[in-house]
């Protein structure tokens, strides 16, 4: 099985930055979630999140299930405070709410696309076996 660690990949900005999801968990084995989280802004639920989900099938075969989630976030004019707005997510098929701010949706584009391209999520899906 897969070492889990972090995953740092760039995001959709013009001038790339790179970005790191730190491991929160990595899985406990088979039917384990491991997930990871870029921990940037001031509260948790909008964190943009990676979650991995690997097991073996009744008709002899594995599955690994991914996800990705993109939070939105706003700040209330009347009372300062950050609000969780709609958030972009992706389980191999893509959801972009109508009201999904459009300045967050290259770096959906990018983190999605750049998930895939690391090495231990390529390792991940060469064998569909958790990373723990």
């Amino acid at each position: 099985m897969p070492q889990a660690q972090n995953i740092t990949i760039d995001n959709g900005a013009s001038t790339p930055q790179p970005k790191t999801f730190t491991l929160i968990n990595p899985a406990a084995g088979d039917g384990g979630l491991a997930m990871w989280a870029l921990k940037e802004g001031l509260i948790s639920s909008v964190f943009p999140s990676f979650t991995a989900v690997a097991a073996k099938t009744a008709n002899k075969s594995r599955k690994l299930t991914l996800k990705l989630r993109v939070p939105s976030s706003y700040t209330d004019l009347v009372t300062g405070l950050a609000v969780v707005g709609s958030a972009a997510e992706a389980n191999v098929t893509m959801s972009i709410p109508d009201d999904f701010p459009e300045s967050r949706k290259n770096d959906v584009t990018a983190f999605l696309t750049n998930i895939i391209k690391d090495a231990l999520v390529q390792e991940m899906l060469h064998d569909a076996y958790p990373a723990t």
